[in-house]
């Protein structure tokens, strides 16, 4: 954030687009507001438990790779 304001007050005509993570507050603080990935923290934080768990119980298993979804919010600092 403090980049992008820094842009802002020395070239405030350069564009500069920009994505933030988990939809903060402070997406809402510029006059640009920022795009943001918002994470699905309740589903990680299941997933992780349930990951440790059946680590625990079954300590041989492979590595597994995970994957969940998350929302793209889409506002005026992507350029559209």
């Amino acid at each position: 954030m403090q980049l992008i304001l820094l842009n802002q007050r020395v070239n405030p005509k350069q564009k500069l687009f920009t994505i933030n993570l988990d939809d903060t507050d402070c997406a809402y603080l510029l006059s640009t507001l920022l795009s943001t990935y918002k994470q699905p923290l309740v589903s990680i934080a299941l997933i992780v438990v349930e990951t440790l768990i059946q680590r625990i119980h079954y300590p041989t298993l492979s590595i597994p790779t995970i994957y969940v979804n998350g929302e793209l919010v889409i506002r005026a600092s992507s350029g559209t």
